[in-house]
């Protein structure tokens, strides 16, 4: 176990990398510490990441017992139909830094996890989401502090960014996502 107070989020996630790693399972790191990465500095006090169990042997329930096997409360929540988050294993270590596994996004392109980036956390390899799809996936859920994150990214990286994949992505979570996409673009000044 990585983390030795509260306030240690990444540490925890890293623990949890260790499992999905050994049972392999994709994944991708997403939530505010993805924000930091592409150049939005943002403090949290837990971690998110994107898991795909589909093609692997692991269920949801394989998965939490060994997260659990490994000292760490989980819970398993799973969305109804109409939930955006098909579900969730919630993980908590003993000084109260939590995690969520997203088990899916509806509307999430199945190739999010290719365009997931390779880096270091904690002196740890890690996988980070993309900036376009993270991008989308921001727009959909669609919080304030969601929206404020997009802009943030789009003042730091707009230059870099593929558009055109931007708007394919947004497309995928419907037109209300779309829409989102549009109006934040209108806002920046000098980009279109």
């Amino acid at each position: 176990m990585r983390a030795t107070r509260p306030g240690q989020p990444a540490h925890l996630l890293l623990d949890v990398v260790e499992c999905l790693n050994v049972l392999g399972i994709p994944y991708m790191v997403i939530g505010a510490l993805a924000v930091s990465y592409h150049g939005v500095p943002r403090a949290t006090n837990d971690s998110d990441a994107a898991v795909w169990l589909h093609g692997t042997r692991t269920t949801e329930a394989d998965l939490a017992k060994r997260i659990s096997e490994a000292g760490f409360r989980v819970e398993i929540k799973l969305g109804d139909i109409e939930d955006p988050i098909v579900g969730v294993i919630a993980v908590q270590d003993r000084f109260g830094n939590m995690l969520d596994l997203i088990l899916g996004i509806r509307g999430m392109d199945p190739a999010a996890s290719q365009r997931a980036v390779d880096t270091t956390l904690l002196d740890a390899q890690v996988r980070i989401v993309g900036i376009e799809d993270l991008i989308a996936m921001k727009l959909f859920a669609g919080g304030s502090q969601d929206l404020d994150d997009v802009r943030g990214i789009l003042q730091v990286a707009y230059d870099n960014l593929n558009l055109a994949l931007v708007r394919s992505l947004a497309g995928r979570y419907g037109a209300t996502t779309q829409q989102a996409l549009e109006a934040v673009l209108a806002d920046l000044p000098d980009k279109k």
